[in-house]
């Protein structure tokens, strides 16, 4: 029995550096190789995704707790699901909104909720054995295509944000990182995601989706008991800033998923 769903997708989790914007895999590769840096996934509990010294040799690792992809993709998965609910019922006319209101929904928000939980107990409780799951093949389910091609972007954006401290040779003898670090591995990691590609290519609108629901992600950990530290921006102010010199299409696609998911957190 797999330890997780989440880790069918294992292969694509390592490449996901150079798979979701293969342009710059050469850079990515030389940034790899220059500063010794690999992926390890453990079992941890709490949102910890991370870069820390090796513990052995000069090198780096990206450390990618399974509790905290787990909470990523549920994330990933929920928000497609209740932007596309909530735009449903707006076209519909519909006045309120219940952000539970049907299967579909309750099924995606039982699933964060049950990975939220996951993140404050041990990390290593048993994925539901109902409900939306990764899946190794396509799927023909579009929720979790969906959700996993956002995820792997978001994921794929993080690590690069914590590559991005590496390569700017910011300290690592410090608890937390400054404001303008963090600033910094966020335009190094939206530069390598974003820059170069038309504002008319779909694929702008899909890795700019997924710079989004991880910045939403992490905003969620603040809303709850899993704090990220006063060094990170709001999460309104830090897509805007990442995404503001990107034309990512005229349809707002953007725009209305972080408006939907930030009214779902507060």
């Amino acid at each position: 029995m797999t330890r997780s769903p989440i880790l069918l997708l294992a292969e694509h989790i390592v490449r996901a550096p150079f798979n979701v914007a293969p342009e710059k895999a050469t850079v990515c590769a030389q940034h790899r190789d220059n500063h010794r840096i690999s992926i390890e996934i453990v079992d941890e509990s709490e949102f910890r995704i991370r870069v820390r010294k090796s513990k052995i040799g000069d090198g780096h690792e990206i450390v990618l707790p399974i509790a905290s992809l787990e909470y990523l993709w549920a994330f990933s998965h929920y928000s497609w699901v209740l932007t596309q609910e909530y735009r449903s019922e707006q076209v519909a006319g519909s006045t309120e909104f219940n952000c539970v209101g049907n299967t579909r929904l309750q099924e995606s928000h039982y699933l964060l909720k049950w990975a939220e939980r996951n993140l404050n107990n041990s990390g290593t409780d048993q994925w539901p054995e109902t409900g939306p799951r990764p899946t190794q093949a396509a799927s023909n389910e579009e929720d979790v295509t969906v959700a996993t091609e956002l995820f792997l972007c978001a994921l794929a954006w993080i690590m690069q944000h914590e590559i991005g401290h590496v390569v700017l040779k910011h300290p690592f003898s410090i608890q937390t990182y400054s404001l303008q670090q963090e600033q910094e591995a966020d335009r190094f990691a939206t530069e390598w995601l974003l820059d170069g590609l038309d504002q008319h290519d779909p694929i702008l609108k899909k890795r700019a989706l997924g710079l989004a629901i991880a910045i939403l992600c992490l905003q969620s950990l603040e809303v709850t008991s899993y704090r990220q530290g006063d060094t990170h921006p709001g999460a309104h102010e830090r897509i805007f800033t990442n995404t503001a010199k990107y034309q990512c299409g005229d349809d707002e696609v953007v725009e209305a998923v972080c408006t939907v998911v930030l009214q779902y957190l507060f």
